[in-house]
């Protein structure tokens, strides 16, 4: 595959050693794709296309991609009751729903008050897959690309495949957040660390939800100090405004709502692809060691920051910001699957450094990043648990029912891709210490 899509340079700057965001547009890397990669690059969209479409059938109650939307329903209620001023954490907000955001969620969320119901999932789908594709042009961004109108037709057939990676999927399909927060993240700490605003948008990621608050742990290693202030106190300030608007429910949040997980789920749950959910799946208890899951979070924390570290020294800052943002996922309290969504830049990178090595062996990287988290259609082992759904079930590998000897594998299936990644990055950029090549002045593209 290495004559279909290839990069080329003409200006001789090494990827490793020069920040993306430092090099001139000019003298950026060209994506070259010819006819043959437009045309597998085409296949896999109307693929995508076809399985988010008719994979779980479009009228399948409750699975159907367009039957659901229960998030973005409960952001719509957690925003009604700020504007109406009943308590936020007190209760359910939408159909037994807890709203589990920070106060500042809250009063971000009342502009989807306004809406209908209907109106709102309109307006969000489209804003979601806006966000989708602004990632991946500002992952060919950062990666030294120039954008052209070839990398932003393929940006386009990139977020279109990327439709049927079950986390984006599951995203679309609930109503969910994560997809901005990426694009937030990953806009804000791709950027030149000589911005002096640069750490504001990780900071507000982290004021909407906590997550994202894991950053400041990279920063810290990578000596990034200006970055890592500013994230601090943008999300002191988001805090700070929950308190000013909303004392109350900002104080129940902060001194108990913070701490009970139970609020989002079951730490058994099978979509829970975190350590606590492995843990607790392994043991078969919804209330796992407290120990044993700090010791393995530990561990998995040290592994991705290790790799992360590893990644900013040679020059990988996309690469980690990513691991960053898998290894938040690893060590949270509750994971859902729509969580993943750091797999996107994930599978980007992957194929970059393919087009970067010049072997065709080296396409396996994407391949295998990628099919692990696509989304398939299967049955629900227990039909009376969503009575009237024909059974079909639109999630990732981990919703298999599978034997024991390998729940080990599908069931964190996540997981062990988060570990393959961050040992790659040890061993590619660690020991090897494998450096960008310089692509050759022009590739001709088949």
């Amino acid at each position: 595959m290495t004559g279909e899509i290839s990069g080329s340079e003409s200006s001789g700057l090494d990827a490793s050693s020069v920040g993306e965001s430092d090099v001139p547009q000019q003298s950026r890397r060209r994506l070259h794709v010819g006819v043959i990669g437009f045309a597998v690059l085409t296949v896999l969209a109307i693929a995508s296309v076809l399985m988010v479409l008719y994979g779980v059938p479009m009228d399948a109650i409750y699975w159907g991609i367009f039957h659901n939307f229960l998030d973005l329903d409960v952001y719509r209620h957690g925003g009604s009751f700020v504007v109406q001023g009943l308590p936020l954490y007190d209760g359910p907000v939408f159909k037994g729903m807890m709203f589990t955001y920070t106060p500042f969620a809250g009063i971000l969320f009342t502009v989807w008050a306004v809406p209908t119901f209907q109106q709102a999932i309109v307006v969000w789908s489209i804003l979601n897959v806006v966000a989708l594709f602004a990632v991946i042009v500002l992952c060919w961004k950062y990666l030294g690309y120039r954008l052209d109108a070839k990398a932003y037709a393929v940006s386009v057939l990139a977020t279109v495949i990327f439709l049927f990676m079950e986390p984006v999927r599951t995203t679309l399909w609930l109503g969910q957040i994560n997809i901005f927060l990426l694009l937030l993240i990953v806009w804000d700490l791709g950027r030149d660390e000589k911005s002096r605003l640069r750490g504001i948008g990780a900071g507000i990621a982290a004021g909407v939800k906590l997550t994202p608050a894991f950053f400041w742990a990279y920063l810290f290693i990578t000596k990034q100090w200006r970055a890592l202030v500013t994230a601090v106190l943008t999300f002191a300030a988001t805090v700070a405004l929950g308190f000013i608007v909303m004392y109350h429910d900002a104080y129940t949040y902060w001194t108990g709502t913070l701490f009970d997980s139970e609020r989002v789920g079951r730490s058994d749950a099978p979509s829970n692809q975190s350590v606590s959910g492995l843990i607790a799946r392994l043991t078969h208890t919804p209330e796992p060691s407290q120990w044993l899951i700090l010791g393995l979070s530990a561990l998995a924390a040290c592994l991705g920051l290790g790799a992360a570290w590893v990644a900013y020294r040679q020059g990988q800052k996309l690469l980690g910001i990513t691991l960053t943002g898998l290894t938040a996922t690893v060590v949270s309290p509750f994971s859902w699957g729509h969580h993943w969504v750091w797999f996107v830049p994930l599978v980007i990178l992957a194929a970059h450094y393919a087009m970067a090595s010049r072997k065709n062996w080296a396409w396996i990287a994407p391949v295998v990043f990628l099919l692990p988290v696509l989304n398939w259609s299967h049955t629900w082992w227990d039909p009376t648990v969503f009575p009237g759904t024909d059974r079909f079930v639109g999630m990732g590998l981990f919703m298999l029912t599978v034997p024991d000897y390998l729940s080990i594998v599908t069931g964190a299936i996540y997981l062990w891709v988060f570990v393959v990644a961050a040992l790659s990055t040890l061993i590619v950029f660690g020991w090897k210490k494998w450096s960008v090549p310089e692509p050759e002045a022009e590739v001709t593209a088949i």
